[in-house]
């Protein structure tokens, strides 16, 4: 048998791709281990298809070894000394010599690709049909070709949209080649952003951390910068309105078929914000006493269906109807089309192809419980329509749809359900009729002024049936009496009324997707990351559905404005895309396009150099330093984590005037200088050194001890410990061992990692308490917002269980899991924190104490 290696881009592909290699050959699919822990070796024998080798090529058996990667397995940095922030001026690194290296993290992926390689005769790559993932599958293909040089002429690429059976057949008989235009371009986005980037965020960064005490680096980055571009923006027109006093005229009419109805008219000038005109308008109107009809004019109206689903539209309709964030809808969207559920969730095809089978695909809901009845009526009364076009077309992936026809209460994940749903409405939506209504427009004219009436009875709602509860069209005033042209009758209300502009609102989530989308600011595909990287920057916050800068953002935007030098505003990147694209289509070079966007924004960056001044100002009207604030108490009073010595100082107490309140004791901070880190110590008591070092993080532990409010006993504390502590007084879910107990997310003192315990059993003594550590990698964790849940009931838990969000240290964990932090998971089920992390639910004891997976401390993750 011909061997054929198979590599996907991620485990979860790779095994679903085995399971149809599986169904095609009617053959048992071997799963074994390979050098890399998470990269699993699946082999089917004797899957009957064609040799791609060879055109016409009749079916035959073939060995089908499949394998996978987890993103990008090399990429680009400088070489060394460069790579170290002190090696050269910032400048420089526009021009600094760069290297391609594979991610020691995947060392181990890398030598089971090239001992798969040279087994194999031919190389198919499986990797997303998108640009990074031609990108990637160019990576693939360097590793395995320079292992075994004879698969060079013998590599394929495999494109496909679902895993699904027959779309996996029609992939393996058309199989193509990789696109290097597509290739460069990527290559070319990645060194502009690292050359960029690394200058801007290496400048900023030494300039102003230690400075301000900022804690953590001062990224820049050519896409983040715009997008945080659109949010302060929106900030500054908040916070220069300046409102203003309008004036208006509200008419109303009894409706003559019905007199207990007030019809509502709108003033045809609207408003005016002339008071004494506005004012003598009223007044010649009320001396008019009565109205006369103008006309009414009946017209058929109707609302369009949707067009077919995006990316980018995905995300703004997840976030509008579900107020899932862009990333949570992309993650389980991601998981959604591995599991076979729906097609390739990063498209952007408005447009389904004529040879596309639109009407077999609503075929597929035909018995589904839920939606089944009205794709019968599409089906089968005559209702089905052609979905209509829209503008995009990518021309790689087909629009999102469902493939399998599912109830979303079967999905124990809370955003996949929603997700599912969406995706399955949209497309129903898409294939119905439009709605039909009857609208009526009554024009009415008092004195010199008009008003006019509208009313609407929707006939048909067709789409809007199935998108409830998503869309509604509001019908307004109902059905308009029918009045004659030149009819008078008297108002039933005449009302003058003011009233004043108001501010926009911060920036939604929907808005902020659709600007970027709007101004080419990231692709479809990395738009939520974009949108995550400037919170988890702390540029911004978000609050409900709304994002506000922080001092930190609004300081970067103002500094560079004030050059004018406008880093945020989206021109420039736009610019680089549409050069991107003509790099991938083929008109442009990737060496002409590095050249030419490198050599304008090194010009910027030597201006931005010459009045750094300029954003210093920004910053000091942001920011103030600990060190300016505080007051010496103790100078050398205990040693930091770093080694050096740490002063003690108070902050001062402010009275109601700003000033300093006497008598009082302000909180005691510890200040390292050397680190610009300071560490707040409790509001009462006297402190003095100990002797020891905190066993987690070596910083030296202090004694709280009577005095100053504090009447307790002697007390340890590790200042670093104390303000990393994190303890949640959410419930996470029912603890599975007593009827009364509450699980929940706690950072103990002296304790780098995390832990869920009971707030009811987990006492002293209690060999059946619940206990559950937390992966140490873990540098931070937070309980999700009630709609992130999970009813998967794993572990004996009853009811539902709340999500948490991950923050990884770097490096410490596999690629995968770095992937999906901040997005919420399930410790009682999620495979990944199974299969990577080791995460188990403990095990109710028979005879011992509560015990989990990975030995020691109730089954902690390592």
């Amino acid at each position: 048998m011909v061997h054929i290696l198979n590599v996907a881009e991620k485990p979860s592909v790779a095994k679903a791709l085995s399971q149809v290699f599986s169904e095609i050959s009617n053959s048992h699919v071997q799963n074994d281990a390979g050098r890399s822990t998470y990269n699993r070796i699946f082999t089917v024998n004797n899957v009957n298809i064609p040799d791609p080798r060879q055109r016409n090529s009749q079916p035959q058996h073939m060995k089908m070894v499949m394998t996978s990667v987890a993103g990008h397995i090399s990429g680009i940095d400088f070489k060394a000394p460069n790579n170290k922030w002190s090696a050269c001026l910032d400048s420089d690194l526009f021009t600094a010599p760069l290297e391609r290296t594979v991610n020691p993290l995947f060392l181990d992926l890398k030598r089971q690709l090239e001992e798969q390689a040279k087994k194999a005769e031919i190389l198919v790559l499986w990797l997303d049909c998108d640009r990074e993932g031609e990108a990637i599958a160019e990576e693939v293909q360097e590793i395995c070709c320079s292992a075994n040089r004879r698969l060079k002429p013998h590599v394929f690429r495999a494109k496909f949209s679902t895993v699904l059976q027959g779309e996996i057949r029609r992939a393996l008989n058309n199989l193509g080649r990789l696109d290097m235009k597509q290739v460069d371009a990527v290559n070319a986005r990645q060194e502009i952003d690292l050359r960029i980037g690394a200058a801007f965020t290496r400048f900023q960064t030494k300039r102003y951390q230690k400075k301000y005490g900022l804690p953590s680096v001062i990224s820049y980055g050519p896409c983040q910068f715009p997008t945080l571009g659109f949010v302060v923006e929106r900030w500054a027109r908040i916070e220069t309105f300046i409102p203003e006093q309008f004036f208006t005229i509200k008419f109303g009419m009894k409706d003559p078929d019905s007199p207990n109805r007030e019809i509502s008219f709108q003033w045809k000038r609207n408003r005016l914000f002339d008071h004494v005109c506005a004012l003598a308008l009223y007044r010649s109107t009320l001396q008019a006493r009565k109205a006369r009809v103008l006309g009414t004019d009946g017209r058929n109206q109707n609302k369009w269906r949707p067009t077919p689903l995006a990316t980018v539209e995905l995300q703004k309709r997840a976030s509008k109807y579900h107020r899932l964030a862009s990333e949570v809808t992309m993650d389980a969207a991601e998981k959604l089309y591995q599991a076979g559920y729906i097609s390739y969730p990063r498209t952007e095809t408005e447009i389904f192809k004529p040879e596309f089978d639109v009407r077999g695909a609503v075929e597929v809901f035909r018995n589904n419980n839920l939606w089944g009845g009205y794709a019968r009526t599409l089906l089968d009364n005559g209702k089905f329509q052609q979905p209509r076009n829209g503008r995009n077309d990518d021309n790689a992936h087909p629009p999102i749809i469902p493939v399998k026809s599912v109830d979303p209460a079967e999905l124990p994940d809370v955003a996949q359900r929603q997700v599912y749903e969406l995706v399955t409405k949209h497309f129903l939506a898409c294939c119905s009729m439009d709605a039909k209504g009857q609208q009526t427009v009554l024009s009415v004219k008092m004195g010199t002024e008009e008003f006019t009436a509208k009313g609407l009875m929707v006939t048909e709602y067709n789409w809007l049936e199935i998108y409830k509860p998503y869309e509604r069209w509001s019908a307004g005033q109902g059905i308009l009496p029918n009045m004659g042209t030149g009819t008078e009758f008297e108002p039933a209300s005449l009302i003058f009324e003011s009233g004043s502009t108001a501010p926009p609102s911060f920036m939604s989530e929907v808005e902020l997707i659709s600007e970027m989308d709007k101004n080419k600011i990231g692709t479809d595909a990395t738009i939520a990351s974009h949108i995550k990287t400037i919170q988890d920057r702390e540029y911004v916050v978000k609050e409900g559905q709304h994002f506000k800068p922080t001092k930190l953002g609004i300081a970067l935007v103002e500094g560079y404005n004030s050059m004018g030098y406008q880093l945020n505003k989206p021109h420039l990147r736009a610019k680089m895309e549409r050069q991107c694209n003509q790099i991938a289509s083929g008109n442009l070079t990737k060496t002409n396009v590095i050249a030419d966007v490198l050599r304008e924004m090194k010009e910027c960056f030597i201006k931005v150099e010459g009045e750094v001044n300029k954003l210093d100002a920004a910053f000091a009207r942001h920011f103030s330093s600990v060190v300016d604030q505080a007051v010496l108490v103790k100078r050398a009073f205990s040693e930091c984590k770093c080694g050096r010595s740490m002063d003690l100082k108070e902050l001062p107490v402010q009275n109601g005037n700003g000033g300093r309140a006497g008598g009082r004791s302000g909180q005691k901070v510890l200040y390292c200088d050397p680190c610009k880190e300071s560490f707040s110590l409790p509001n009462t008591g006297k402190f003095e050194p100990a002797e020891e070092a905190c066993p987690e993080c070596d910083m030296q532990v202090v004694i709280q001890k009577q005095g100053d409010g504090y009447e307790g006993r002697d007390k340890k504390i590790c200042p670093n410990c104390m303000n990393n502590r994190v303890e949640s007084s959410v419930t996470v879910f029912k603890c599975p061992r007593c009827p009364e107990g509450l699980i929940r997310l706690k950072k103990p003192n002296f304790s780098s990692g995390y832990l869920l315990s009971c707030n009811t059993c987990n006492v002293p003594g209690n060999e059946n308490a619940f206990s559950m550590w937390m992966p140490k990698s873990a540098t931070k964790i937070e309980v999700c917002e009630e709609q992130y849940t999970c009813n998967c009931g794993e572990g004996g838990v009853a009811g539902i269980a709340r999500k948490l969000k991950f923050v990884w240290k770097q490096g410490s964990v596999p690629p995968q899991m770095m992937a999906e932090q901040h997005l919420p998971m399930c410790v009682l089920c999620d495979q990944d924190l199974k299969d990577f992390m080791g995460v188990k639910v403990p095990i109710a004891p028979r005879g011992g104490g509560a015990r989990g997976v990975g030995g020691g401390r109730g089954g902690r993750g390592r």
